[in-house]
């Protein structure tokens, strides 16, 4: 039997915005689609996958035929969607095409706001400032009962670090968590697509590098939190991937 097809689409930065020495001392450095091939053997799902990493912010190009794949994940972004990049353009019509598919979608962070704004919410700077940290989550009943958060306690902790947020839901979303500042922290779009505004895929060290020539003072809010990644594997199982 052939193994099912994971796509993860990076968008980690526009070129030329962020300091790449910075991220040196990390595995993969700055390249998310080394650093999820590893979350993958971690969770013991690497070798049921046949996976592919697409850096999409470095004009890698997107699969012409969206329905190749079996689920896609879609990671996070230093960039707004505000920002209107060429790639983000590109990114936001390929996901137009990817919905029609039915096929299973996560989106993380910047991935969650693109969502969003492609099925027609509305996403805004958070007026307090960024949400920065390893930070609980208020799940709702619907996140209680969702395979999202199996294995979760009700107060877990994920990692956070965001300046906008999504504040205007698309049609038929149910909102799985939230947190003060952030009324959608968790949502299941319906399609088999689902959204998070934390990072369940990463580690403390690479949260920290995220703030270090942007906000160095940041970078301390971060702790350890083990089994964080479960989130990924519980969508993958959900999505047919391993047992």
């Amino acid at each position: 039997m052939p193994r099912k097809k994971l796509l993860f689409i990076s968008q980690f930065a526009e070129p030329g915005t962020y300091d790449k020495s910075v991220w040196r001392r990390l595995q993969g450095g700055e390249d998310e689609t080394i650093a999820i091939d590893a979350l993958l053997d971690s969770v013991g799902l690497r070798s049921a996958i046949d996976y592919q990493g697409i850096k999409a912010h470095e004009g890698e190009a997107l699969p012409d035929d969206p329905a190749a794949f079996d689920a896609v994940i879609l990671g996070g972004s230093f960039a707004s969607v505000a920002d209107g990049y060429e790639w983000q353009l590109r990114i936001a019509d390929w996901l137009g095409r990817y919905r029609q598919t039915g096929k299973p979608l996560m989106g993380i962070c910047g991935g969650h706001q693109l969502m969003s704004k492609t099925l027609g919410g509305r996403v805004e700077k958070i007026p307090t400032g960024p949400e920065v940290g390893s930070l609980p989550l208020d799940v709702s009943d619907a996140g209680r009962s969702h395979y999202l958060f199996d294995g979760f306690d009700p107060d877990a902790p994920f990692f956070f670090g965001n300046s906008d947020r999504v504040v205007d839901l698309p049609e038929g979303t149910v909102v799985l968590a939230t947190r003060p500042n952030l009324p959608a922290a968790a949502v299941d779009h319906g399609g088999n697509w689902v959204s998070v505004q934390f990072h369940p895929e990463t580690t403390c060290d690479r949260m920290a590098t995220c703030w270090m020539d942007r906000d160095p003072s940041q970078s301390a809010k971060y702790h350890f939190i083990p089994g964080c990644e479960r989130m990924v594997a519980n969508y993958l199982r959900a999505a047919g991937f391993g047992a």
